[in-house]
C-alpha cells in the first residue's frame, strides 16, 4: 500500500480519536481544529452548519451532563489522494453519567459515525459528520436540555430520540418487504397497528380498517404468487414521540403460476404511510399505495 495512502489514513483515524476526546475533555477549541469552516453536521437535530454550530449543539447536551466516555472501533477509511477527498465509518458507544439529582442514572448509545473528509492546505479537515443512531439504553434525562430551538420536551419531537426512532421505522418497513415475499403472514401481521387503515383500491383491494381484514385480501392476492417487493429513498417525518409519516419510493415483481390470465406484472409507485409507536416498539397505522406504472406480460 502506497505510504502516503498509509499517513492520510493515519491522520483521518487521529482525527476521529480526537474529536471524540474533545467531547469527553470538553475541549471545544479541537472540534474547531478539526472541522472545515463550512462544514455540516447531522447529529439528530437538523442540519448543523459549521464548527460553532455542531459545538453549540453538542454543548446543550453536554455541559449539564456528567462525565461522558465516548468508545470509538471498527473503523473504515477510504481516501482518494487524487481527488483529495475521503470517507469514514465509525463506530460510536458513548456513555453519559447523571450529576445532581441525576446521580447515578446514565444514558449509553450505539451509533455509527459516517464522516467526508477535504484535503486542505496539507491536512485532513472534516466536512460533514453523520451520526446513524442504532440503538440507546438508560435515562436520557441525564443529557442537558437540547439545542435553544428544542424546548426540553413541549415540542413535538425529542430530538435526542429522533434519528434512533427514524432507524426504527426504516427497519420496520424493511421487515414488512421481507415478510410479505417470504410469505410469513403471522410476521407480517405483527408489522401493523391491529386497527390498521390499509388503502389498496389501486390494487383491487379497497380499504380495510383492520388488519385482521387486511390479511385475508393480501393472501388470497399473493400467497402462489412469487413476489419481490423493493422500497427506496423512505422520506419519514416524526410528528409527535410516539406517531410518523412517511412516503416510499417502490418497485415490485411478480410472477403467477402456469396457467393464471396474467403471467407477471412489474409495478412502480409509492407507499404513504402513517406510524404508531406502541409498547412492542414502531407499527405502521395505516398505509396507501399508489400506482404510477405497471407493466404486464
Amino acid at each position: 500500500m502506497d505510504l502516503e495512502l498509509l499517513l492520510a489514513e493515519r491522520e483521518i483515524a487521529r482525527a476521529v480519536i480526537r474529536f471524540a476526546r474533545a467531547m469527553d475533555d470538553r475541549d471545544w477549541p479541537v472540534l474547531h481544529e478539526i472541522m472545515l469552516p463550512d462544514a455540516t453536521a447531522e447529529l439528530g437535530t437538523g442540519t448543523l452548519h459549521g464548527p460553532g454550530g455542531v459545538e453549540a449543539s453538542i454543548r446543550s447536551f453536554l455541559d449539564d451532563c456528567g462525565p461522558t466516555q465516548h468508545l470509538l472501533g471498527n473503523m473504515l477509511i477510504d481516501v482518494d489522494l487524487a481527488a483529495g477527498t475521503a470517507t469514514s465509518r465509525t463506530y460510536v458507544t458513548d456513555l453519559h453519567l447523571g450529576v445532581g439529582d441525576k446521580q447515578g442514572l446514565s444514558f449509553s448509545t450505539l451509533g455509527d459515525y459516517h464522516d467526508e473528509w477535504r484535503l486542505t492546505d496539507g491536512v485532513w479537515r472534516m466536512s460533514h459528520r453523520t451520526k446513524h443512531m442504532r440503538g440507546t439504553q438508560g435515562d436520557i434525562s441525564v443529557l442537558g436540555a437540547g439545542p435553544g430551538h428544542w424546548d426540553g420536551g413541549r415540542s413535538p419531537v425529542d430530538p435526542r430520540t429522533a434519528a434512533a426512532d427514524i432507524e426504527a421505522i426504516k427497519q420496520l418497513k424493511a421487515g414488512y418487504f421481507r415478510l410479505m415475499d417470504t410469505k410469513d403472514w403471522d410476521g407480517l401481521a405483527a408489522v401493523f397497528t391491529p386497527d390498521a387503515e390499509i388503502d389498496m383500491t389501486e390494487t383491487g383491494g379497497g380499504i380495510t380498517h383492520s388488519v385482521e381484514d387486511y390479511m385475508p385480501f393480501l393472501r388470497a392476492s399473493i400467497e402462489n404468487v412469487a413476489t419481490v417487493h423493493h422500497g427506496h429513498t423512505p422520506e419519514i417525518t416524526l410528528t409527535s414521540p410516539t406517531t410518523a409519516t412517511g412516503t416510499w419510493a417502490m418497485e415490485d415483481r411478480l410472477w403467477w403460476p402456469d396457467g393464471a390470465p396474467v403471467r407477471s406484472l412489474h409495478g412502480y409507485g409509492h407507499y404513504v404511510e402513517e406510524y404508531r409507536k406502541t409498547e412492542a416498539g414502531w407499527k405502521i397505522a395505516a398505509m396507501r399505495l399508489s400506482r404510477l406504472r405497471t407493466d404486464t406480460a
